[in-house]
């Protein structure tokens, strides 16, 4: 089985992936889909460290938000990567594809959300020379695709207002099953928990969200979200996180353990013994990175090898 997480190259899931790979965590059956947003140091170091450590990842050629691709001049260059065997090259079917983007003796993947363009697509070479085509789980795109066929889902449900989650609170993630691939899919691609919905800039919340996801007994993967309570205004933030870091702290001392029990999630506990907020940046890059250790953890056991 093998893992296509779709992530935007935000600082923040940049250094989640940078960190795991440098600390051997993150396993080689999953392969991070990075659709670069900006000409960053942080883009420029995480692939630098794929590179060192031969971590299996795509970079998106035509980045479709932000403004990355708007200036072929960049600040922080990325490397030649045409000669690295581990190195997918990929590229969104949109307005601006180019066949050219594809046209690599590397694997590639081809991104195709919309019918309409694949559908134009059906019969040409590019499908026919392309080893992945990653796709919404549509029965009209899967035709199209065949054997190469990755499904993309979007497990997190999307709210207007944090707050709503506290409606639901635990939830089914993952449409897919981690340990057997279902529906003559050859592979899984998710956002993660943070979600399709792309801003280009964080929106200010009265209320303060934490995202963990865990699996069940059964293998389910299920996300539960802790949500703060003094959320009538916009003050006090410090307040807002130990408010939802002590629900998760007293959730997870009667339903974590063994191998839900991850580092990052240990680290993000950490702070209820202390009286720092870290900022939301560096809770995102923990619950993230608790994400694909879980991941790495789960994909490790089934091949029945130690940890």
């Amino acid at each position: 089985m093998t893992y296509y997480p779709y992530l935007r190259g935000r600082m923040y899931d940049l250094l989640a992936l940078k960190e795991l790979c440098e600390d051997k965590q993150l396993d080689k059956n999953i392969i991070p889909i990075i659709e670069p947003v900006r000409d960053s140091k942080e883009l420029q170091k995480t692939v630098n460290t794929f590179l060192k450590f031969h971590q299996p990842f795509s970079l998106v050629a035509n980045p479709q938000v932000s403004v990355y691709g708007l200036n072929d001049t960049k600040l922080y260059p990325l490397p030649d990567m045409s000669t690295v065997d581990f190195f997918l090259p990929s590229a969104i079917l949109a307005a601006d594809f180019s066949t050219d983007y594809l046209n690599s003796d590397q694997e590639t993947i081809l991104i195709a959300k919309h019918y309409p363009l694949l559908k134009a697509y059906q019969h040409s070479n590019l499908l026919k020379q392309t080893d992945h085509i990653l796709i919404p789980e549509e029965a009209r795109l899967h035709k199209i695709a065949g054997k190469k066929a990755i499904s993309l889902t979007d497990p997190l449900t999307f709210v207007k207002h944090v707050e709503d989650y506290k409606i639901l609170e635990d939830e089914y993630f993952q449409p897919a099953s981690w340990y057997k691939q279902v529906d003559n899919y050859q592979g899984f691609g998710d956002y993660s928990m943070v979600g399709s919905v792309y801003f280009d800039k964080g929106m200010p919340s009265r209320a303060i969200a934490l995202h963990i996801i865990y699996v069940t007994s059964n293998g389910i993967l299920r996300i539960h979200h802790f949500v703060s309570d003094s959320n009538e205004s916009m003050r006090g933030q410090k307040e807002k996180f130990f408010e939802a870091l002590t629900k998760l702290v007293n959730w997870s001392s009667k339903n974590i353990n063994g191998i839900n029990n991850t580092p990052a999630l240990q680290e993000l506990l950490s702070y209820s013994n202390q009286d720092k907020f870290p900022g939301l940046g560096i809770v995102k890059k923990l619950s993230l990175k608790h994400h694909f250790q879980l991941i790495s953890r789960l994909f490790t056991d089934v091949s029945g090898q130690k940890r």
